[in-house]
């Protein structure tokens, strides 16, 4: 990733993240420009498999976004972090933010 690209994913999760104290509100709030922002389904990838993302959200037991995506006809909840996006620029510059959000 170049300075440049960092330095436009740093100024999206400034943007998403302004208002919030800590990590559970900073996830909440990637949730929130997910379901405002992102264009569902998108195509994904996941262990060399093709799947179609419909979703994501927050699930009360995990501290992480995970996608709905379906499969051959079946729906599995997966981490969004584990899912390679092919989506348009918006939807795939979101989970570019979310994951250097996530990022050590």
């Amino acid at each position: 990733m170049t300075p440049g690209r960092n330095s436009e994913l740093d100024s999206l999760i400034a943007d998403i993240t302004v208002d919030c104290y800590n990590d559970d509100e900073a996830l909440t709030a990637f949730e929130t420009a997910f379901d405002n922002d992102a264009t569902f389904p998108v195509p994904g990838t996941v262990i060399g498999e093709q799947v179609q993302v419909v979703s994501v959200a927050m699930a009360n037991d995990r501290r992480e976004l995970l996608a709905t995506c379906e499969h051959h006809g079946k729906r599995y909840r997966i981490a969004l972090l584990d899912i390679d996006l092919h989506g348009d620029p918006i939807t795939n510059t979101l989970a570019a933010a979310y994951r250097r959000w996530n990022s050590p």
